[in-house]
């Protein structure tokens, strides 16, 4: 079987999640990973814009030994330094982000930062508009050893 990681979101918009959203991406995470998935990815904040740290903690759990990432709401965290560090805390896998910018080649800049914050505790995939063209030029920039595509 080829390895896959599912993202676990219940709707579009921003990422405050009502306990009833919550309750379905419990169950949907459970249902994807008893399925064979590696892991999955999530971004749970608050109305504050903070790292909702009991949504994700509750997340992490049904997820045991499995890979957990926090997707692209990190990019939406009032401040992606304390957001990193909660991810960090956590215990979160990886987290996805383009350094706040459009692009993550606009944000290679806020992304070698967290790379260097993050001090091996926790890989960052620089995402947002990566293509063939700029994958290189974001690996060099950005001191990471991997990212994520957009094909399109």
């Amino acid at each position: 079987m080829v390895p896959f990681v599912v993202m676990i979101r219940p709707r579009a918009g921003d990422f405050v999640c009502s306990p009833d959203e919550l309750a379905v991406m419990e169950r949907d995470a459970a249902l994807l990973l008893d399925a064979g998935a590696e892991g999955i990815v999530f971004g749970c904040l608050t109305k504050d814009r903070d790292v909702d740290l009991e949504a994700c903690r509750r997340l992490i759990d049904v997820a045991g030994h499995a890979g957990t990432v926090f997707h692209r709401a990190f990019d939406e965290a009032r401040s992606a330094f304390q957001a990193l560090d909660d991810l960090i805390d956590l215990g979160v896998t990886r987290v996805l982000t383009s350094g706040g910018a459009k692009t993550a080649l606009e944000g290679v800049g806020r992304i070698r930062a967290l790379v260097e914050r993050a001090d091996e505790r926790i890989a960052i995939l620089p995402a947002g508009g990566i293509r063939e063209h700029s994958v290189e030029a974001v690996v060099r920039q950005t001191g990471c050893e991997q990212v994520h595509l957009s094909r399109r």
